[in-house]
């Protein structure tokens, strides 16, 4: 596949950078042989393809150099997948989903939805940090052999001893020759001086390598094996040690590698301590700082910084700055342009040691969950309010963080904050599509044994049971919300016992039990009134229309959606209007409504859009793509399906049941429109639309003052089969499936999928349309 070869599509991110964005301003100093002898294995076909080296050898350095090489002109696109964080092998596949824009579907294993996203298309990762998670590399090559343009870079410190796998060892720097020094071009040469060089005049600007300092400068390069993180560490300190000084004190430490443990490699035990040496030279405020910072997972921020400080008596942001400035700690803009620091994991590794021979892990680990609780709290009420994306993408920028914190929370038994983190972060987790790993973490929480205070139990086991829900689970989701119930009624918390209702609800709505899900909910809705819980109490309406409108009521539908329209503009809610707005415009088109259905949609697509909700976007493209087949505009009707699969595709996203329908509906109303072939053409050119692009053609649907339904694409006798027919008649005379089954002497599942395929090709969504379909096409 060429360059020119369709790219994958990531789904916009509130947090995550571009391979391109990660590469340092600073030139790539030497390598010039090992970037074009691993350029050259790509080009040949290794598609698996480890960089191999010790901690600080600048593996990373260089894989993202190679992207840059590589990118056009070999691969079409490039993503990059960091695992320094990870230790569970696990994790890897969501994280590379992420990095692709995938999303967990409920019920699909994601290893396909992956290849099914990347397919044939070219597409590079650059994987790492693998080695702490080295037993994915199945996974890695299940993928591989499913998509046959993808190439994998992966950067480890040993190797993944896979059959397909091709090792590159990456040596270091190149070095000056043992001999007496005479010349300052002979050091000038080497790539481990210029290096020291670059780092030195970035602490000093008027450092330069003269034949004074050169002879010593190359001992300490050579001294520090061409490690690159070594050699920018010493580099670091020429602000206030000499050359001569520094050499001498690489000396001194260099002694004691003798002394370390014999079943680490050399050069990590010279890097060690290299980490070592700097650690020394630090204040007893910086050091007691540096050792609490281990304990962040993905670079932090100054306030999270100050919550582990706990009552030492310095600021941190002033021994911060000083690691910055001794390059123990890095310190980058985030997205939002706030500074972020991060300590390279090597580093960090070294960090945690001195952390557990002080015995402060586990005051350092509290105080950094008891952060992230703080934090995730802001951000949920962030999230019910205006500052929804900014909410999303703080959690997905701390997930590393979470995680670490909620780890640690689980591991060492601090149930009341498992608990509170967990169902704290639930709701973000499904709208950012963590849905396995959100579940995992949730059922640990609820697993726990020790005493709990009940809210903080009634809360996650709630939230347990949607995400048992979301996962097809049901019966599983009904006992955990009856054990929330009556957690909550034995401690008398009245929300408890309200949300426990619902969820329950929810849990029979799954199933299919309508008349239970409805009582439910209307327990729920009660509780949720008396208590003054708005966001709740139009949350339930809105449940109760979708079990009215399943079960043909669609008067009491409309009712109920009009009901929590009002609560929502009330609280002027950005979530919650623009979902009343797509369920009353779904509810029009039900009626035939075109007119009324179409400002709704769009309103509703305008709030969607705001909030980047890309699954809601998609769901209004499909409402107006079947007004527009219905009014003579099926070729912008064919392009915005195109827009809605592609915008499914690019989230990993399976539509549910009624929405594929819907979705079926518009492309038989289009395509009958269209012919095959200019259908085809316009949902193709669709698929390609920019995000913008694609709300322009939505934007631009209209109804002419004259218009009519074209009947050509609403559907006609002529495409049902002659057992369909029969099915349509008896559900026009308003029997069930199951009363259908018996008359016709049929399986109840044959039944279902009739009708199905019947609202497919009459363009209707529901009985109560094809209904009046059949009496207006004389079949009742």
């Amino acid at each position: 596949m060429t360059s020119e070869a369709v790219p994958v599509t990531p789904i916009p991110r509130e947090q995550g950078t571009s391979v391109e964005m990660l590469v340092p301003p600073t030139p790539l100093l030497g390598r010039e042989v090992e970037r074009a002898e691993v350029a050259d294995l790509i080009r040949s076909g290794v598609r698996l393809l480890t960089l191999v080296g010790p901690g600080g050898v600048g593996k990373t350095r260089l894989a993202l150099q190679l992207v840059v090489d590589l990118v056009p002109s070999v691969v079409g696109v490039a993503e990059f997948v960091g695992l320094a964080s990870q230790y569970d092998p696990k994790l890897v596949l969501p994280a590379i989903g992420q990095a692709l824009g995938v999303r967990e579907v409920p019920g699909r294993a994601l290893l396909p939805v992956i290849t099914a996203t990347v397919a044939d298309r070219s597409v590079l990762l650059l994987l790492d940090n693998v080695e702490q998670v080295a037993d994915a590399a199945p996974d890695l090559v299940e993928l591989l052999a499913a998509c046959p343009q993808l190439i994998v870079l992966a950067t480890s410190r040993e190797p993944l001893r896979v059959r397909m796998e091709r090792q590159y060892l990456v040596p270091p720097l190149s070095l000056p020759g043992p001999e007496r020094i005479r010349s300052v071009s002979q050091v000038a040469g080497s790539d481990a001086v210029q290096l020291f060089v670059q780092r030195a005049q970035a602490v000093r600007a008027d450092f330069a390598l003269s034949a004074e300092n050169a002879s010593d400068i190359a001992a300490v390069v050579r001294r520090l094996d061409g490690l690159p993180l070594a050699v920018e560490l010493a580099a670091a300190r020429v602000n206030v040690l000499s050359p001569p000084s520094l050499l001498a004190r690489l000396t001194n430490r260099l002694q004691l590698l003798t002394q370390g443990p014999q079943d680490l490699p050399e050069r990590q035990r010279t890097l060690r301590n290299a980490i070592a040496w700097s650690y020394d030279l630090l204040t007893a405020d910086e050091r007691a700082l540096f050792r609490r910072l281990a304990v962040f997972a993905g670079g932090f921020t100054l306030e999270a910084a100050e919550a582990v400080v706990g009552d030492q008596p310095f600021e941190a942001l002033d021994v911060l700055t000083c690691l910055v400035e001794k390059s123990l700690v890095r310190c980058e803009k985030d997205p939002s342009g706030e500074s972020r620091f991060e300590m390279l994991e090597t580093i960090r590794e070294f960090a945690f040691e001195q952390l557990a021979l002080g015995g402060e892990e586990a005051t350092a680990r509290a105080a950094h969950a008891a952060h992230y609780l703080r934090l995730v709290t802001d951000a949920r009420a962030r999230f019910e309010g205006s500052d929804r994306l900014a909410a999303n993408a703080l959690v997905e920028r701390e997930h590393d963080n979470l995680r670490a914190a909620l780890g640690w929370t689980i591991s060492a038994g601090d149930v009341n904050t498992a608990l509170r983190l967990t169902a704290e972060l639930a709701r973000f987790w499904v709208v950012l599509g963590y849905l396995g790993e959100g579940g995992d973490w949730l059922d640990r929480a609820v697993a726990l044994e020790a005493p709990s205070p009940p809210e903080a139990r009634a809360d996650a086991l709630a939230w347990a049971a949607e995400f048992a829900d979301l996962r097809g689970d049901h019966e599983r989701a009904a006992r955990l919300a009856r054990e929330a119930l009556a957690l909550s009624e034995q401690s008398g918390y009245a929300l408890g016992v309200a949300i426990a209702l619902h969820q329950q609800g929810v849990a029979a709505h799954w199933r299919g039990d309508l008349e239970s899900a409805a009582s439910l909910y209307g327990q729920g809705l009660a509780r949720f009134r008396r208590l003054g819980e708005p966001i709740w109490h139009g949350i339930a309406l809105r449940h109760l229309g979708l079990v009215a409108g399943e079960q043909g009521d669609h008067a009491t539908a409309e009712a109920r959606y009009q009901e929590s329209l009002t609560i929502w503009r009330e609280l002027d809610h950005p979530w919650g209007v623009p979902s009343a707005l797509r369920d009353l415009a779904n509810e029009a088109l039900v009626r035939g409504e075109l007119a009324a259905a179409l400002p709704l949609f769009q309103e509703s697509l305008s709030g969607w859009q705001r909030l980047r909700e890309k699954l809601h976007v998609g769901e209004c493209f499909c409402g107006l793509a079947r007004i527009a087949a219905a009014t003579g505009q099926a070729d912008r009707a064919a392009r915005l399906l195109g827009s809605t699969d592609a915008l499914n595709e690019s989230m990993g996203y399976l539509p549910h049941k009624d929405y594929g329908t819907r979705l079926a509906a518009a492309a038989i109303q289009a395509r009958s429109a269209l012919g095959e072939e200019a259908y085809d053409a316009a949902f193709a050119a669709g698929r390609q639309l920019q995000p913008d692009e694609a709300f322009a053609e939505a934007q631009a649907v209209k109804i002419a003052a004259a218009a009519s339904p074209d009947r050509r694409s609403s559907g006609f006798a002529g495409d049902l089969s002659k057992r369909e027919i029969e099915v349509l008649q008896l559900v026009a005379q308003g029997m069930t499936n199951a009363e259908v089954a018996e008359r016709l002497f049929l399986s109840p599942r044959t039944v279902h999928a009739h009708v199905h395929a019947i609202l497919a090709k009459l363009g209707v969504g529901t009985r109560v349309a094809a209904t009046r379909k059949a009496i207006e096409l004389g079949l009742a």
